[in-house]
């Protein structure tokens, strides 16, 4: 049962999208993307660094991910290149650690580190 049409550039309802079933967070990702006629070269994966992103950013204070994305929002990007700017040092986290090319350390520490100094600047020059 869908609570709601997921939309990136909308704030989500941090309480409601953290009571949907991860599948369900998924397929609303997935269903905004085809609504759009967005093409991707893979839609799941691409749908799973929005789930994870949004699923941070619900968190609130908990953790930094909305405090980023409000900032890079400030710095002049819509919500939803915020979310793919927040995801590609998700990306770059998970390439690393799949790549067994691990630099040792706490993996989340490193990650926040990298989310801190994120700037729209920096994701524009880095996404060209």
């Amino acid at each position: 049962m869908a609570l709601f049409r997921y939309d990136p550039y909308e704030h989500i309802i941090s309480d409601a999208w953290l009571a949907l079933d991860e599948s369900e967070r998924k397929r609303l990702v997935e269903r905004y993307h085809r609504r759009q006629q967005i093409r991707l070269p893979n839609e799941t994966i691409h749908a799973l660094i929005h789930v994870i992103v949004e699923n941070q950013v619900a968190l609130g204070d908990e953790f930094p991910a909305r405090a980023v994305l409000l900032r890079l929002m400030k710095e002049g990007l819509d919500r939803h290149e915020a979310i793919h700017a927040i995801g590609s040092v998700l990306s770059e986290e998970f390439f690393v650690v799949m790549s067994g090319r691990e630099t040792g350390g706490d993996l989340n520490a490193n990650y926040i580190e990298k989310l801190k100094s994120l700037t729209a600047e920096s994701w524009r020059k880095q996404a060209q």
